[in-house]
This record gives C-alpha cells, structure tokens and sequence, in this order.
C-alpha cells in the first residue's frame, strides 16, 4: 500500500473531509440557485411568507435523548431488517450522492477518519427514523449490502479503485465492520412538540428541512399518502408546475395541505397569533384521523377545484393578473394565498354555478384584476400567506357573487 494510515497527515484528513462535505453538497446547491432563480418574483405570493420557528414553550426535562456508541455491523443490520428506515415520507431523495462522493466516504472509513455523528427517532424500536445521515447510511447499504457501488476516484487508497465491498481484504473489511459511530436517538415518550423543535435544530446537513418536511415527519400516516395521491392530480400538475426539485422539497404538499386545511377547518377560525404553520400542523393531524368517507369527499372537491381553476384562469390560475401592457403580460408566480382562497372557494361550488363562471370566465379574470388594483388590503391579504386570511376569502366570494348576479 502506498500510503499507509500512518503516513497521512491531518492536513491531509482535514482536506479529504473539507472535500468530501464540498461534494456531497454540491447538488444541493445547484438545488438552492434553482429555486432562488424560480422565486426571484415571489415576494409578492408563493414563499412571501418567513418561516418562523415555534416559539412556544415547552418543558426541557421533556427532551428523551440518549446516545449510543454504534458498531458499523449493527447499523447495517438493522439496515437490512429495515429496522431503519431510510425512505422517510419527509426526504424524497435519499441517495443523490455521486459515486465520487460515496467512494470518497468508504475511504474515510478506510483510513479511520471519524464521521459526524447519526440522529434518529427511534419512538419504535423496531424501525429508527432517520434524522440526520440519510445519505450517509444510504452509501453504506449501497457498498456494503447491495454491493453497487464500485469504488472510483479516491485520494488515498488508489489500489483499491473499481473494488466492491466483496472485493476488500478481510483487513479493510474489518475496519468497515468494526467502525463505531455516535448515535444520537429521540426515545419513545418525547412529545410531538418537543420532536418537533428537536427535528428542526439537530438537523444541520446542507439542506435542512423545512417545515413541511418536519410536519411529515412527525405526522406519519394516511395524510401523506392522501398529499402523494393529491400531488399526482393532473390538473394540479398542470396549473402549478412545480420543478422536480421543488416537489423534491415538498412544496406541492404543503400547497395541498393548505387546501386541506381550509376545507377541514374553516377560515374564520384561523388564528392569526398561532400563524399559518401552527394551523397547517393541525391539519395534518385531523387529516390523519378522518374516515374514509371524508377523506374521498375532500379528493373530490380537490379534484373539482383544479378542473374549475383551469377552465377559469387557465395559466393565470392561482397567479396575480395584471393587464396586458406594451411588454406584454406578466406571469406572476403560483401563490400561495391565491391557492388556497380561490381552490376552497370554487370546491364549493354548485356544478351550475361552475358553468356560469366558465361562460364568464373573463368576467370573473376582469373583476378579479379590479379588485387587486383598487382594494389595497386584499393586495396584502394575498401578499402574505399567513396575514388577512378572512379578508382574502370573503374578497374572492365576493368576486364570485358579483359575477354570478350578472
């Protein structure tokens, strides 16, 4: 061997590891431009909103961690079992490493460099919830379980490029095998709120989730798989065009989340002290105890209101409208206010009253267009998602109304 563990020196760990992390975040960075690039308008709708984290008190003697010193054999085991779950419903890409990057993290654990520590929920015993290190454990499983990863471009141990893990020395095997990793686990009894809070700081990788994600995380059940169905809906697909990337975020679920909750739970009784995140948190919890009969009479109305908003506004649909100027017409972003206001509004629509809006749908884009340029504070109902949020609903009844008595 080349070079023997002895001979590298920390600056040279320190450069691999510097390297390694550069790497495995240069996708997600690419990510991040993207979505700057996309909402580059969306000051005035989609994301005008801050995401504020919850504030509210809670007990510290409530926080149930433990840590666990770890042998690589007994993760993997696990793994296999899947007694760890490494497709969580809040993490849709759960192996979007290169094979430089993994490589990179086998030889790591090669020549004995101490990797970050792992954080999992593990309220079941018989299946951790991954928190922090999805893509960690996802190489892991594809080197040594799977055995599809073929070593390449490694700093170090350049004799052992193209190897699988079943190609290794018994020596580096057992360096594999017996590697110990610090293991922070969330134990049963820690109260949802208090997850909730431990979700959002302890995840640190180089994108954190947002709120839906942690909202999906903590609320694991039909709701997801009632937001998955919903998100397939052509006409939702159509209207909102959401990059993969997005979607990869979850922004189509917290889009029909909010649906869902306006429809489930009515608008006066929106909180505006709690906020928007606190409301769409409670959602998701009834959404997770109703019955059959419920959840199908909301698919329905959800369906309706897409097929609606798209023989209305066609690509105008959930947008701000402006009049055609002499550069042409501007599409605004998707907004999220707009969204929900105008989908829970024409869910509940009479089929009749539906045909006439289509029949007038220029009418309907017309007073629309009016009522954003003369009334200031439907303006700002619709700039910020979580403000005026009865305003904003009575506003577009009110369009509807007038248009309909036509």
């Amino acid at each position: 061997m080349k070079n023997s563990t002895n001979d590298i020196t920390y600056e040279q760990l320190t450069s691999q590891e510097t390297e390694l992390q550069d790497e495995n975040k240069e996708e997600e960075g690419e990510e991040e431009e993207e979505e700057e690039e996309e909402g580059e308008e969306e000051e005035e709708g989609e994301e005008g909103e801050e995401e504020e984290e919850s504030s509210d008190f809670f007990d510290p003697t409530q926080i149930r961690i433990t840590t666990k010193q770890i042998t690589m054999d007994l993760l993997i085991k696990r793994i296999e079992y899947e007694e760890i779950n490494l497709n969580p419903d809040f993490q849709r890409n759960a192996n979007i490493w290169t094979d430089k990057a993994k490589s990179r993290l086998i030889e790591s654990l090669l020549i004995r460099i101490p990797l970050p520590a792992f954080y999992m929920d593990a309220t079941k015993e018989d299946e951790w919830l991954i928190i922090d290190g999805l893509q960690r454990l996802s190489t892991f499983k594809s080197f040594i379980l799977d055995q599809k990863l073929v070593l390449k471009d490694l700093e170090f141990l350049k004799e052992l490029e193209k190897n699988k893990y079943s190609d290794l020395s018994r020596n580096y095997k057992r360096r594999i095998n017996e590697a110990e990793f610090i293991v922070y686990l969330i134990e049963p009894g820690t109260p949802p709120k208090v997850k909730y809070n431990i979700f959002r700081r302890i995840n640190t990788g180089g994108l954190p989730l947002n709120l839906q994600e942690f909202r999906q995380a903590i609320n694991p059940g039909q709701a997801i798989k009632i937001l998955k169905e919903l998100a397939n809906i052509p006409e939702f697909q159509k209207l909102t065009s959401f990059s993969q990337k997005r979607k990869n975020r979850m922004v189509d679920h917290e889009f029909i989340l909010g649906f869902i909750a306006f429809t489930l739970i009515s608008y006066n009784c929106y909180s505006s002290d709690k906020g928007r995140d606190d409301f769409l948190d409670q959602a998701m919890k009834k959404l997770n105890k109703i019955d059959e009969n419920r959840v199908q009479e909301i698919k329905n109305k959800f369906i309706f209101a897409m097929k609606a908003a798209n023989n209305i506004f066609g690509e105008d649909a959930f947008r701000k409208i402006r009049k055609i100027t002499e550069d042409g017409k501007r599409k605004y972003p998707i907004n999220k206010a707009l969204f929900e206001s105008w989908s829970v509004t024409l869910s509940d629509l009479s089929e009749q009253e539906l045909e006439t809006l289509i029949e007038r749908k220029e009418n309907v884009k017309e007073v629309f267009i009016k009522k954003m340029e003369d009334d200031s504070n439907f303006l700002e109902s619709v700039s910020q998602a979580a403000t005026k949020v009865p305003y904003r609903f009575d506003t577009i009844k009110e369009i509807i109304k007038e248009v309909l008595s036509c």
